[in-house]
């Protein structure tokens, strides 16, 4: 019945997609069991770390406030979703910050209660990590069994319904079978069982049935004999150059979503919380640091400790940012329209220190705390940063895209060592492509990477 380039699914591998989607909700059923077992786990040590007892502590309070909380949290980041887990990296990705917003849940609700001080804070901080540990380990090895041994299992099956033109389309993805209707046989007949039995037989192992006619009219009996089937079914709609993300309404018209920003709501609120509970941390640090840098700016040369300068910041809205004064204020550029460069004049000794150990970046850490930055993120430009004598903008087509999350403290061009001054168009192409990598690519496991990666290059020879 079918032209089709089958998915074929090897012999040892029939039994399990035969029963596919018992497996499929096997496995998903199998990731929260494990998921509980590790917060179980991880709360029986952390009190035996504490009192050495492992039935002693107050592990069954930190279980019961940290389980449901997290499988909430997990839910709602997909977490169990199967795309996300045979992925190593959203997986871990959705489990520490499902870890992290139930952490933040948990504690609100212990000093809600007024129980806080019945919890050892060590107890808690041993339960935690050790909890975020284990499950890393368990999503890692977890991912890496379902990509090896239940990969033609999770992954999802096409079935496109063409007129025969569609047959070049075939990408070559082997979960991908296409069946040409007209070699087929199979015409529309909305009055006949018999058709719609056809139909049904035919799409029976899909997971999603997607639909290509070259005619308008025969894509429209086909749509309609879907919609009448009650199977899922997409349809290959030609728009010419444009790209739509998804098929919305407004009153009774359907419209094309075009655009939409890289986070959801709940991936901000992720991404929020890490940056407010992990600057809380490097506050500790960094205070003490910010402070005796002030003191020194002073004494080196009069003026303002701090420099104040306006950047652009997400969604294109400009904010104020935070520095420590490096140039004398004489000589002080509040538009960004010459970057400094290696021996540069207008910078103070104090100051040369300061950027070249990036000390002078840390008062960006309060914009990060206020919610105009974040702790990852692409870096903030001034409003007359050029190159070549342009303003980026003019050099650069995508460049307003790398403001659609905050900017941050770090980011990925950072690491890259694509830092300093932007002598060339090829300066800001790069760091707008490595910008927009960041976006296009985002997790938190992704955030955690560069952070760690910045210690490395703090102390870099184009930090001038």
């Amino acid at each position: 019945m079918s032209h089709a380039a089958q998915g074929g699914v090897g012999k040892g591998q029939s039994l399990l997609w035969r029963h596919r989607n018992l497996v499929r909700l096997g496995l998903v059923g199998g990731a929260v069991v494990v998921d509980m077992a590790a917060i179980v786990a991880a709360s029986g040590l952390g009190a035996y770390l504490k009192t050495g007892d492992l039935l002693g502590g107050n592990w069954t309070q930190t279980f019961v406030l940290l389980a449901p909380t997290y499988l909430l949290a997990a839910l709602v980041l997909h977490g169990y979703r199967l795309r996300t887990l045979r992925s190593f990296g959203r997986s871990v990705t959705a489990a520490v910050s499902a870890l992290l917003i139930a952490s933040g849940i948990s504690f609100a609700a212990m000093f809600a209660l007024k129980v806080s001080e019945m919890t050892s804070r060590l107890e808690t901080g041993y339960s935690l990590l050790l909890a975020a540990t284990l499950l890393v380990l368990f999503r890692a090895v977890g991912s890496a069994v379902i990509r090896r041994v239940f990969r033609t299992v999770v992954e999802p099956r096409f079935i496109v319904l063409t007129d025969g033109v569609g047959l070049g389309r075939r990408s070559g993805n082997r979960a991908t079978t296409l069946i040409d209707v007209r070699q087929a046989g199979m015409v529309p007949a909305l009055a006949d069982p018999r058709f719609f039995d056809t139909l049904s037989r035919a799409v029976r192992d899909a997971d999603r049935v997607v639909l290509s006619f070259s005619d308008s009219q025969e894509r429209l009996k086909w749509s309609e004999a879907m919609r009448l089937s009650g199977l899922d079914a997409e349809i290959v709609a030609d728009l010419g150059d444009v790209q739509p993300l998804a098929l919305s309404h407004w009153e009774s018209h359907p419209t094309l979503v075009i655009s939409r920003g890289p986070l959801n709501m709940v991936e901000r609120a992720a991404k929020r919380l890490f940056d407010l509970v992990v600057t809380g941390g490097l506050m500790l640090i960094a205070g003490p640091i910010i402070a005796v840098a002030a003191l020194l700016v002073k004494v080196d040369s009069p003026g303002p400790v701090f420099f104040i300068q306006e950047r652009v910041g997400r969604n294109n809205r400009t904010y104020r940012c935070f520095k420590l004064r490096t140039m004398r204020i004489d000589t002080v550029d509040t538009a960004g329209a010459v970057s400094a460069s290696r021996g540069d004049a207008r910078i103070t000794r104090i100051g040369a220190i300061l950027r070249r150990t990036s000390i002078d970046e840390l008062p960006q850490l309060l914009n990060v705390l206020i919610g105009d930055m974040s702790l990852v993120g692409p870096r903030p430009h001034a409003l007359g940063s050029r190159a070549e004598g342009a303003l980026f903008w003019e050099l650069v087509p995508d460049y307003w895209s790398r403001h659609s999350m905050k900017p941050g403290v770090t980011g990925l061009a950072q690491v890259r060592g694509l830092r300093g001054a932007t002598h060339s168009r090829a300066d800001i192409e790069q760091r707008v492509a490595a910008d927009l990598e960041y976006i296009n690519g985002w997790s938190l496991w992704l955030d955690i990477k560069i952070l760690f990666m910045t210690i490395r290059v703090a102390v870099h020879p184009n930090a001038y």
